[in-house]
């Protein structure tokens, strides 16, 4: 069970919720903790495992179940919907996820006091105070409206608590895009190196995968050197696939596309069979993790006949250029094709 003090207090997850969190569930177990009489808490880590592996259509149920129930407490539906929020803003709908964003600060910031500490994982009051700030700052980011962002990265600095936690370290990327978008290569990857450094001390699989992503697209475009930077999106990419967690897999190919071009076939050239960059395997690992380990480092190997940007109706090469076209790459993460979607995902990747 999950141990629940209202108000500002600490909560202490249990293993089964850290596990969810951080992406190191199998789905037998993310399956048990969706049940419909389950607690609310256990439905919204099991949603955002749906999400991190790209089933965002099962997270949008799961989360709109634990935030119609009467039975739900203000800190559980808030969390619920500033979850929804980051779902809708990876499809692309940062108009969408700035509404869901709002509505939980206006739920959440009344009686939350002043700032205090959320706990490493970030299950409280205050946790969804720093989400929903950190939120909107990438909701005005998807507008390219860095300033913006910046003042409410402010806002949500002192909510976030310290090094090593769950809502520190997404405000260390969204810092790091804002500073990208801003044109200060230098301040970003100060930014991603100290989420990078947070997500391996909080010991979240998936946080350390995502951080990994953010640094390589920003160490692109701050001039690091090529083939390291493209080795490093190479293995993201790898070990996106190797985990099941698919939202990270094909950005990490756009962000390695970006940079270089579709890659090579068997002979050197161009592979032309392309079709995109979301290609996945029949049966993705799903194999449990412990929360404490973090993601193989860079040098993990190139993705096994994986097809790169070049075909794909996706492909963002072409249309912007610069750090916006890596923005583009991060932002922009689309898990399933359009082709593979059900209707409601389907609804999303054309809003």
């Amino acid at each position: 069970m999950v141990h629940v003090r209202q108000g500002g207090a600490r909560r202490a997850p249990s293993a089964e919720v850290r596990a969810l969190l951080a992406g190191a569930a199998t789905d037998r177990e993310v399956a048990a903790a969706g049940r419909p009489d389950g607690p609310a808490e256990l439905r919204w880590a099991a949603a955002v495992a749906r999400g991190g592996s790209g089933h965002y259509a099962a997270a949008a149920a799961l989360l709109d179940g634990v935030r119609r129930d009467p039975s739900t407490g203000v800190v559980p539906r808030a969390h619920a919907t500033v979850t929804r929020a980051s779902h809708l803003r990876q499809l692309g709908g940062h108009r969408a996820a700035a509404a869901l964003d709002g509505a939980t600060l206006r739920l959440v910031l009344p009686g939350a006091g002043t700032p205090g500490d959320p706990g490493p994982w970030g299950l409280d009051r205050a946790a969804a105070v720093a989400d929903a700030l950190t939120g909107l700052a990438a909701d005005a980011l998807g507008r390219l409206d860095a300033a913006t962002a910046a003042v409410l990265l402010r806002r949500a600095g002192p909510w976030c608590g310290p090094h090593g936690h769950r809502t520190r370290v997404r405000h260390g990327w969204v810092t790091a895009e804002t500073a990208l978008v801003a044109g200060d290569p230098a301040a970003a990857l100060a930014a991603a190196d100290e989420a990078l450094a947070g997500a391996r001390a909080l010991g979240s699989a998936r946080h350390v995968l995502k951080s990994r992503l953010v640094r390589a697209v920003v160490a692109g475009v701050a001039g690091q050197v090529r083939a390291d930077v493209v080795a490093e999106l190479d293995a993201v990419a790898a070990d996106a696939l190797v985990h099941g967690l698919l939202p990270l897999h094909r950005p990490a190919l756009l962000a390695r596309a970006d940079l270089t071009g579709p890659a090579p076939g068997p002979d050197g050239a161009p592979d032309p069979a392309g079709g995109g960059p979301d290609a996945v395997p029949a049966r993705p690992h799903r194999g449990r993790r412990g929360a404490d380990r973090a993601m193989p480092e860079a040098g993990s190997g190139p993705v096994a006949g994986a097809r790169h940007a070049g075909a794909s109706p996706f492909d963002t090469r072409g249309r912007r250029a610069g750090a916006e076209g890596r923005r583009h790459a991060v932002l922009h993460t689309v898990s399933v094709l359009y082709t593979r979607s059900d209707r409601s995902g389907r609804e999303l990747l054309r809003e």
